[in-house]
């Protein structure tokens, strides 16, 4: 509500008081982004935001019949051209740079959300418990969602040998201790992640460059690493529909628009981005705990129909 109102009193009602919802035209929307672009107050995606929210509002007047003709606000020649923005997510071929990259707290917490692909929030409410690294599973018992509250996600090898590790040498293992704690040991916040990944990249961004592999961008947030999950799931021969449902997503859609890009990915890479992308498939193998140096050989990888799970 405030997002709307601050568009309709900063920008739409100072250009379109005073006109008559009927009155408006192609030419009239065009002259008010052409203003907007000339003030300099607002980028593009935003005075495209603007200007959904404009079609929105005329979509509703057509609806009760205010005004007959074509929605003057739809329409791609109505937009402002803005540049395809920089990835924002952690390829496959750049995970393992990150997570050794990481700070010893901050390598499990980023190792379980890309491995087990949890919100932040959900990650740093993890207590000890709620992880079974006998069975090679975790129960969420805080979610974004009803579909995501009390789900079991199964763990991929690399990330319960990561987990077994910590567990081990940290101080704080019993059952209501916090899985993920910070350099004093207190609970890991969303915060601190957030802080705590960009100092990651930037180390990984170094060895990624040696390696002759594109840099992670700065704008990725501990939040991309679900995208990251996603894409791993679907290169290893996970259904879309059992990725979906490990995410805690009640809609598949985002998981099938993942799926479709990363299933073809690996075949166009080569050299270092192939060998840096068969390491994380390594490390993403699920029911084994593998060496993160090994190959994946994912030619071998067989989807199980009934259960959705790589065997």
């Amino acid at each position: 509500m405030a997002d709307y109102s601050y568009g309709l009193s900063h920008h739409l009602l100072p250009f379109f008081a005073g006109y008559r919802v009927a009155e408006i035209t192609p030419q009239d929307v065009d002259r008010y982004k052409a203003t907007k672009l000339a003030e300099g107050r607002l980028a593009g995606a935003q005075i495209n935001k603007s200007l959904k929210l404009l079609a929105q509002i005329l979509d509703v007047a057509i609806e009760y019949e205010i005004t007959d003709r074509a929605n003057p606000a739809r329409g791609r020649r109505r937009r402002v051209k803005v540049s395809k923005p920089q990835r924002t997510w952690v390829e496959p071929e750049q995970l393992m740079a990150l997570l050794d990259a990481a700070s010893v707290t901050t390598r499990p917490v980023l190792a379980t959300m890309a491995g087990a692909g949890l919100r932040v929030g959900e990650a740093v409410a993890l207590n000890w418990r709620d992880v079974n690294l006998a069975t090679g599973t975790l129960t969420v018992g805080q979610a974004k969602t009803d579909a995501g509250t009390g789900r079991e996600v199964d763990l991929p090898g690399g990330l319960i040998e990561a987990l077994s590790e910590w567990k081990a040498t940290t101080s704080r293992s019993g059952p209501d201790d916090p899985v993920l704690i910070t350099r004093t040991g207190s609970r890991q916040t969303v915060t601190n992640v957030d802080h705590r990944i960009k100092a990651g990249i930037k180390l990984a961004n170094v060895e990624l460059e040696r390696a002759g592999i594109e840099p992670i961008s700065d704008r990725v947030t501990p939040h991309s690493l679900r995208r990251t999950y996603a894409s791993l799931r679907a290169a290893v021969g996970d259904h879309p529909v059992y990725v979906a449902e490990q995410l805690g997503h009640e809609d598949p859609a985002f998981t099938f628009r993942v799926y479709q890009r990363a299933v073809k990915r690996r075949e166009k890479l080569s050299g270092e981005y192939r060998s840096a992308f068969d390491r994380a498939l390594a490390w993403a193998a699920i029911g084994s705990v593998r060496s993160p140096s090994e190959s994946a050989d994912v030619d071998l990888l067989l989807v199980d129909g009934e259960a959705g799970r790589t065997t």
